[in-house]
């Protein structure tokens, strides 16, 4: 058995916990079942027993005991969370569940009475403690979903662990949890506390909300520690690490966690957790004392792919102040059984996003070009998409339970990302202080303000734009009104100005592509995904899930339409064959000139004030070996 398990503790409170744990157990009632069996819990927790025999179906067995006192009104009922924090969108994790069962209660049922609750019903007259029992099933892998294998497995606790009705931070604060794995083998990673009655199998949570916050990771796991500010950090990597270059990646990441450690200027933790899986799959879910990132298993091997790793690390890890503890209101105390809505994601999504790149730039892990680079992605994709023009910024952040997690083929056309106009929003606001200040206040300064003025509250998003112009002594209401709560197009003019850049035209994207309008499949070139509204394609009928098969006589590849396009000539109209419900219709479509044209950022050159201003914001240039064996 391997544990891989940071062993630092929570200051007075588990120093408590664990004297009463130990020590005066007796004091808190009778013995329940499990305690019966020769465990040490006392009834004031909430009690899983997690049972891994059947992993290689892809299934837990979960005990869980329960306080009859934790159990509000004449009903006994339980419920599992709708949704996790950090992704929203109500995912229904009760479609996972099998069926619930009651424990030690002769006649008793269970009554499914609600998608995601159950009604315990039985004779609980002379009961201290409910116990029951339920299976999990977990075969989809992403950062917000239960995965369960022989090899690894991934519980995300908003999909596993029940608790009683109804499912709100304040009504869940006063229980603390308990999570056991016994006859597991393999190693265990998770940010909770190890238990110091059974520290290898048996895990400690304050409260429900920090259980639903803490992902256990099983599986055949490597751990590689560091400490910053005399904290233990790890990296912990699963999955295939054949090629992953793990000296380089863990040096990397210490310099990522100094960087933000700096920016900060304090760390709100005892210990922190990078969850590294190489599993093929995308995407980064950030915790209270944890990050779950899953990567491709070539990605330190290739220096782009590489970037954008980093860039990961950067944005989950910067969470740990915005949005864990510098939050909109909304966002905590939680309701897991409905959406929390807010307009202020484009704080905590598109401030993260915009200073994650620029966080890997501070680091010294990417070149000044490199990070203009990452910025301009940032722009053409702003500029690439017909939604802007369709609903603001704020308007989006309030719509994510229903739009950005759960896109249609007309999303292109209807909707933003908070993530990416927000991150252009954050650089804007970045020059619009630094530039009316005369470089005195930045966004640096106002973030490490409102993480001390609202960390503790949370804030609306009124309140955080009137904190911004009080902070800085500007009227920044013409800003942000224009910028989220309007389709104005954002100008770049002033901030161009600012800094000595030019948003020139891309010469590696001359070759002008006469417009189409449609977007294909990335692994099936043939299969129309979207088409852009009042696009020559639009125009003539061609619709989201059409198959094309050939313009201009000639056979559509699997690569998509653009080899052909790049041929042909604007102004012209040409003969577009597709197939649709298996028929075959051809349109005559007029190509037209592109109004979108990639383009990147890049120094005037000027060596003059703006060109200083640019190396205090960016650093002078860092040589970085780009081309160098990453393996």
């Amino acid at each position: 058995m391997n544990v891989m398990k940071t062993v630092m503790r929570r200051g007075l409170w588990f120093s408590l916990f664990s004297f009463v744990l130990l020590a005066t157990g007796a004091l808190l009632g009778p013995l329940s079942p499990v305690e019966a069996q020769g465990a040490t819990t006392p009834v004031s927790l909430f009690h899983y027993r997690v049972l891994t025999q059947d992993l290689v179906r892809h299934t837990l067995r979960i005990e869980a005991e329960f306080p009859i006192e934790a159990f509000t009104g004449p009903d006994k009922i339980l419920a599992l969370p709708v949704w996790t924090p950090g992704s929203y969108k109500v995912r229904d994790y009760s479609k996972s569940l099998g069926t619930m069962e009651l424990l030690d209660v002769p006649g008793g049922t269970v009554s499914k009475i609600a998608k995601n609750r159950w009604q315990l019903e039985g004779d609980f007259a002379n009961r201290t403690t409910i116990k029951v029992a339920y299976t999990v099933y977990g075969h989809e892998l992403t950062v917000r979903t239960n995965y369960f294998g022989p090899d690894l497995a991934l519980i995300v606790g908003a999909a596993t662990f029940v608790a009683p009705a109804p499912l709100l931070s304040s009504s869940l604060s006063g229980w603390r949890c308990q999570v056991d794995f016994p006859e597991y083998s393999d190693s265990i990673s998770t940010s909770l506390e190890s238990n110091p009655s059974d520290p290898q199998l048996s895990f400690l949570a304050p409260n429900y909300d920090e259980l639903v916050d803490s992902p256990i990771l099983l599986g055949k796991l490597e751990e590689r520690p560091f400490f910053v500010n005399q904290k233990r950090h790890a990296l912990v990597l699963a999955g295939d690490t054949r090629f992953w270059n793990i000296a380089k990646s863990l040096s990397d990441v210490e310099k990522i966690v100094s960087t933000e450690f700096e920016f900060w200027g304090e760390m709100p933790y005892d210990h922190y957790l990078f969850m590294n899986l190489v599993t093929e799959a995308r995407g980064g879910l950030e915790h209270l004392d944890s990050t779950v990132m899953m990567t491709n298993r070539f990605a330190t091997q290739e220096r782009e792919k590489y970037l954008e790793w980093l860039g990961l690390v950067a944005h989950e890890f910067f969470h740990t102040w915005n949005v864990k503890r510098l939050r909109p209101e909304a966002l905590g105390p939680f309701d897991y059984e409905n959406e929390v809505y807010t307009p202020s994601l484009w704080v905590v999504e598109g401030i993260t996003s915009y200073y994650d790149d620029l966080m890997v730039r501070r680091a010294g892990l990417s070149t000044r070009a490199e990070y203009l680079k990452a910025l301009s992605k940032q722009l053409n994709t702003l500029a690439n998409t017909p939604g802007r023009k369709a609903r603001p910024l704020s308007t989006a952040s309030l719509d994510a339970w229903i739009r950005l997690y759960q896109p249609t083929d007309n999303s292109i056309n209807d909707n933003i990302s908070y993530y990416n106009k927000g991150a252009v929003v954050a650089w804007l606001l970045d020059t619009e202080i630094r530039r009316q200040t005369q470089g005195r206040r930045n966004l640096d300064q106002l973030m490490k303000a409102a993480y001390r003025r609202f960390s503790n509250s949370g804030y609306s998003q009124s309140e955080f734009r009137s904190f911004a112009s009080e902070f800085t002594g500007l009227d920044l209401e013409p800003f942000f009104h224009n910028a989220l709560d309007t389709t104005e197009e954002l100008s770049l003019d002033s901030a161009l100005d600012y800094w000595g850049l030019e948003w020139k035209e891309d010469p590696s994207d001359s070759e002008a592509i006469p417009y189409f309008g449609v977007r294909t499949a990335a692994l099936n070139g043939h299969l129309v995904e979207s088409v852009e509204a009042g696009s020559p394609a639009s125009t003539v009928g061609i619709s989201a899930g059409d198959e094309l098969i050939a313009i201009d006589s000639l056979r559509v590849t699997s690569t998509g339409p653009n080899e052909i396009l790049k041929h042909l000539k604007v102004g012209r109209s040409y003969q577009v064959l597709i197939a649709r419900r298996g028929s075959i219709h051809s349109y005559e479509v007029p190509l037209e000139k592109a109004e979108f044209v990639k383009r990147k950022l890049q120094s005037t050159g000027d060596k003059g004030p703006a060109y200083q201003r640019l190396e205090r914001w960016l650093g002078p240039e860092t040589v970085v070996n780009a081309t160098e064996k990453l393996h």
